[in-house]
């Protein structure tokens, strides 16, 4: 059922407000909340709440219409484990919070929503890019965790498919070194990971990113058509819009521009029948970890979908911490009105999670350069 955007503004902070500290922002532009497919969760905060809180996470995140909830790792190397493993090479994890996968399939479940599990994450980011024994010995530790959420989760219906969590860059995969090509990287690593988890019915998603000052739309089109001519055959791209990063002070994008990388990445999708979505970033560019301001999360809304994209799913749960909620909060204060703050108070789902079900000070993270922050990184400054 379709809302008007004046309603949809007023009803997203009440819905999202609650004992659970959620912060995935107020998505402005949407015509009605089906416009908003669904949230990352990279874990960080939720992985220490307790089923009550994740439950309700998710009813609420189905009231919007924001089905689709990307869990981003299974494992990142050394440090943080969402689920029951018995892997050797994960066993000396610092934090084994290993019950965010069982605890989110309860949740998905009882609201609706449907799940993607990310896979293994090594920690580290792609400024160098890997040799290909490096790309090989990635891989296997993907195939491995990738055999072992299967066998634990395979039967489970609320789960869409998986996330490759390495992220894909043009600058990274084209001159940098003579060896680090896309064919490379294709066959090394995307298309034998990929195809193993579509060979069990599971989907794949993957999420790049890029810097349009590094590139014009043709060459990324042109670098997209490479990945998928070697055989990389994902069910979804979900390109990052860069709005919210940006290196050593300089956007990563900009509204006026973005719309037109968008469509070059679509156009390299449509072309091999690749699913194309959008991943949102709801943060500001100022290392603040505070929600960016409306009319910007209402212009890539709008921005994504006049691209092309099938979907719209926005990064992410953690990434504002309670500020974020009290942005959200003070923000719904002074543009509401009471008849629709009302109404969505009414609407908001009840919840039995108690205070102490919160992690105090939780992690805040960003993505500097477009890649996802390391666990526990504040603040990090990228620099060649």
């Amino acid at each position: 059922m379709s809302i008007s955007r004046h309603v949809f503004r007023l009803m997203l902070p009440a819905l999202l407000c609650g004992a659970f500290p959620l912060a995935a922002g107020p998505f402005v532009g949407a015509a009605h909340a089906a416009e908003i497919a669904g949230v990352f969760d990279a874990g960080w905060t939720t992985a220490y709440q307790s089923q009550d809180s994740i439950t309700h996470m998710h009813q609420r995140l189905h009231a919007l219409g924001m089905d689709q909830v990307v869990l981003q790792y299974a494992a990142v190397e050394a440090t943080h484990l969402y689920y029951p493993s018995e892997l050797d090479f994960l066993q000396d994890t610092q934090y084994k919070n290993n019950q965010l996968f069982p605890k989110s399939i309860e949740a998905a479940k009882t609201a609706g929503t449907k799940l993607w599990f990310g896979l293994y994450y090594n920690g580290e980011n792609w400024y160098t890019p890997p040799t290909a024994e490096q790309l090989d010995t990635l891989t296997s530790r993907n195939l491995k965790v990738l055999e072992e959420i299967h066998s634990l989760y395979g039967s489970e219906s609320v789960i869409e498919g998986v996330y490759i969590p390495q992220e894909i860059a043009r600058y990274y995969w084209d001159g940098l070194r003579s060896d680090a090509t896309p064919e490379m990287l294709t066959e090394h690593f995307l298309k034998p990971v990929t195809e193993a988890a579509q060979a069990k019915g599971w989907k794949v998603m993957v999420a790049p990113f890029y810097n349009q000052n590094l590139e014009t739309p043709e060459k990324l089109q042109s670098f997209f058509e490479k990945l998928f001519a070697a055989g990389f055959k994902p069910d979804i791209i979900a390109v990052q819009d860069g709005i919210g990063a940006n290196d050593a002070g300089k956007l990563h994008a900009e509204i006026a521009t973005v719309g037109g990388y968008e469509r070059a990445v679509a156009q390299a999708c449509k072309k091999y029948s690749i699913d194309f979505w959008v991943d949102m970033e709801l943060f500001r560019t100022d290392d603040s970890h505070a929600l960016a301001d409306s009319a910007r999360l209402s212009a890539q809304l709008d921005t994504a979908y006049t691209a092309g994209a099938a979907k719209v799913i926005a990064y992410d749960l953690a990434v504002l911490g309670n500020d974020g909620l009290d942005s959200l909060e003070k923000w719904q204060l002074g543009k509401g009105n009471g008849e629709a703050a009302a109404i969505a108070k009414r609407r908001a789902p009840q919840t039995n999670a108690h205070s102490s079900d919160r992690k105090q000070d939780p992690l805040k993270y960003y993505k500097p350069d477009g890649a996802r922050a390391q666990p526990g990184q504040r603040v990090r400054k990228y620099t060649k």
